[in-house]
């Protein structure tokens, strides 16, 4: 069995808006109120508060603050349960010596979900029934196959609302192909397979940059308050939207292709991270969304029983996918041509051919070419 989220909108009325803004302002008082009797306890007494101690303390709460009866029960554990989630997360980080970052209170703008774990919703006839707000219509684009095991509403920063559903389901089937992929990633073209298949690079981010810099201009004139500058906001919000919903679709376009058409498939293991602190890429490398592709490629390999894996790139690009020779060359150099064995191809194909050798030899498959180095 296998975990998804299947993502869909809601249309919900003035009224259920007002109904759904409200219970996320509950959710979000209690939770800052549960971390500030965390913090308090700690503080002062140097108590350990758990999550199951204050899911104790909710029914005589809610006597005190009859406003968390508008609120599904479930819902409200759940708040509790993700404030001690941030403190097991926390934790785990100062394990691992990373920069921890200790829960924070959440500000209005910052808290825009909430859950329901086991019950309180149903489908009825193209409908999603919530507990205590309402039926809302929702746009059923694709079938839910599988068990549901949570709901979670949320609302984006353009103020669109959507119902997000934590499914259970069997492994997808597809029929093997017995084909194997190396892939290189670029910025000038997305990516080049090394059956010499290119995919371009759309640059959604270049194509609304100049619409998206006037829109920003105009917010910053508006007065800090004012209507005008929150409609200004809008604007802005929605450009940004417009932009991550075209290079999500992108991704997953690519990823549905991959899973589909080779067994295994191999990717450059690159530090995106550590290539965008070169503030002369960081903004194409941002673009183009290699990280994203990725994880979704690997979620859907996982569904599908494909095999995807991370092969290191050193000297992909320097050595003849032919005859092993290393051929040095700069990045301004696009095509590689071997005075060993005379090939002449594009530098991105050489690369890709070599990372699927690798990946294959990763995999326990012999080379094809015994005198192949491997770039290590």
């Amino acid at each position: 069995m296998f975990k998804k989220t299947l993502k869909f909108r809601i249309f919900p009325s003035k009224a259920q808006v007002r109904k759904l803004e409200s219970t996320l302002d509950i959710c979000r008082e209690l939770y800052n109120s549960a971390l500030q009797e965390r913090r308090d306890a700690w503080n002062l007494n140097r108590i350990n508060i758990s999550n199951q101690d204050q899911e104790k303390q909710l029914p005589e709460i809610k006597k005190i603050r009859e406003d968390l009866n508008l609120v599904y029960s479930q819902v409200l554990q759940d708040v509790l349960k993700r404030v001690d989630r941030s403190f097991q997360n926390f934790f785990s980080r100062v394990k691992r010596k990373e920069k921890a970052g200790f829960p924070r209170f959440q500000g209005k703008s910052r808290y825009n979900s909430f859950t329901f774990k086991q019950s309180g919703f149903n489908l009825e006839n193209g409908k999603l029934n919530l507990s205590k707000i309402g039926k809302i219509k929702i746009k059923l684009h694709r079938e839910i196959i599988g068990k549901v095991k949570t709901l979670t509403i949320s609302r984006d920063s353009c103020g669109k609302w959507f119902a997000c559903f934590s499914i259970e389901t069997k492994q997808e089937t597809f029929q093997p192909t017995n084909n194997s992929v190396g892939i290189d990633c670029g910025i000038k073209t997305f990516a080049v397979l090394s059956d010499g298949i290119e995919i371009d690079n759309p640059r959604f981010f270049r194509r609304d940059e100049k619409r998206l810099a006037v829109a920003q201009r105009r917010l910053s004139k508006q007065p800090r308050g004012t209507k005008e500058r929150y409609k200004k906001r809008k604007i802005v919000a929605k450009i940004h939207a417009r932009i991550r919903n075209r290079r999500s679709n992108f991704a997953h376009q690519v990823s549905s292709f991959l899973v589909k058409n080779y067994d295994r498939i191999f990717f450059e293991d690159l530090n995106i991270k550590g290539m965008m602190k070169n503030h002369c890429l960081a903004k194409a490398i941002g673009d183009v969304a290699w990280s994203q592709t990725i994880q979704y490629t690997q979620y859907k390999a996982e569904c599908a029983d494909r095999t995807v894996r991370m092969v290191n790139p050193r000297n992909t690009s320097q050595i003849c996918s032919s005859c092993g020779e290393t051929v040095k060359k700069d990045l301004s150099a696009r095509i590689h041509h071997c005075l060993n064995c005379g090939l002449e191809i594009c530098r991105d194909l050489n690369a890709a051919i070599n990372i699927k050798r690798l990946g294959l030899e990763s995999l326990g498959y012999a080379l094809e070419a015994p005198e192949f180095i491997r770039g290590e």
